[in-house]
């Protein structure tokens, strides 16, 4: 009788587990902006430092995936010197 109420618990305890990840993440991240430059690619970025350099109050997993659909790229491959077209969060105005 002891197995089926310590399975009855795990599950349960993932299934809080999961509810608090996915409903209690906390505010999200301002939107993915809508302007964009084009930058080169310095040796040592990746696609989530980029995200983090020109949109950080963006959420970067949304910045990333719009990079990858500006620049038509199925892997986050990148060299050095490659030109990509990233989101750029506004500047404030002074």
């Amino acid at each position: 009788m002891r197995w089926p109420w310590l399975a009855a618990l795990a599950v349960a305890s993932c299934l809080v587990v999961t509810g608090l990840g996915l409903f209690g993440g906390g505010a999200p991240g301002a939107p993915v902006p809508e302007r964009t430059a084009t930058v080169s690619v310095e040796q040592g970025d990746t696609l989530a430092s980029l995200a983090a350099r020109f949109a950080p109050e963006s959420e970067p997993g949304a910045v990333v995936a719009r990079i990858k659909e500006l620049n038509r790229l199925d892997q986050a491959v990148l060299v050095p010197g490659l030109p990509l077209t990233v989101p750029v969060a506004d500047v404030p105005a002074p």
